[in-house]
């Protein structure tokens, strides 16, 4: 049985996998609040911890791109007598040719989604990625990771209005109608929506061009990826389970090599 976590910067998601590949569940964690040490975040990572079943073998693998974040989970579990697989972008065990500049600067949490997009689907690939920031990861025809984009993120470009005008609201992601806005309210949530809809579809369209790609897969993913399923028309498929998918398939690489 493998516990997969994945630390990002808005949560920490936490998957129960079984043997075959079935995600029996998943838990998330505000980030911010664990870092803050909210004991309320820390106890239900605990509780989660004690729910496990004594007889049972697990795997811990983790993914992280805060590392505050993760030496606090790491010394928890070490305190709970649990060693962790900690992985990283450069690891040789992830088994994908990564051919980029600076391979060091890439995050972890991008190729453990390239893994699995490549592992599900047909290459070449782009993998949407509709979180803090929204990022894009490119696989050619030969499953080589060749690199992507890092745009800002849906709710950052929103709360960065409300911080940084004099009158601009707080407004909730959510479809509109309507481009047009007829207020300031619906302005905004009508630029935040169709602003993010056209800027995926077009930078799909301008990475096609670049990458000579006649034919590519397109994949979204992330917690805020369901929102565009009916407007977004050139994402093929949408699998918000692609980081846990992506972690269990590296684990079993781990396990094969001990």
């Amino acid at each position: 049985m493998l516990v997969a976590i994945d630390i990002g910067n808005t949560n920490i998601l936490i998957g129960m996998i079984d043997p075959n590949g079935s995600i029996l569940s998943q838990h998330r964690i505000s980030t911010v609040d664990f870092l803050d040490e909210n004991q309320a975040s820390k106890n239900i990572f605990l509780d989660l911890i004690k729910k496990f079943n004594p007889i049972i073998d697990y795997d811990f693998t983790i993914a992280s791109v805060v590392p505050e974040v993760l030496e606090k989970i790491k010394s928890i579990l070490l305190e709970n007598h649990i060693s962790p697989n900690i992985l990283n972008s450069t690891d040789q065990i992830l088994g994908m040719k990564i051919d980029i500049d600076k391979p060091s600067e890439l995050g972890t949490d991008r190729i453990i989604n390239a893994i699995a997009a490549n592992n599900e689907y047909d290459v070449p690939l782009i993998v949407i990625d509709f979180g803090t920031a929204t990022t894009f990861d490119i696989i050619d025809s030969s499953g080589t990771y060749k690199g992507g984009l890092i745009c800002p993120g849906i709710k950052l470009s929103i709360k960065s209005l409300n911080v940084e005008t004099a009158q601009l609201p707080l407004i909730k992601l959510k479809r509109t109608s309507k481009v047009v806005g007829r207020d300031t309210n619906s302005a905004i949530e009508s630029g935040i929506y169709w602003g993010y809809v056209s800027l995926v579809e077009g930078l799909i369209d301008k990475i096609k061009n670049e990458m000579n790609f006649n034919n590519c897969t397109v994949i979204g993913t992330g917690g805020l990826s369901h929102i565009f399923k009916e407007d977004i028309k050139k994402i093929n498929y949408f699998n918000d389970e692609l980081t846990l998918k992506g972690l269990y398939l590296i684990n079993n690489k781990i396990n094969e090599k001990k």
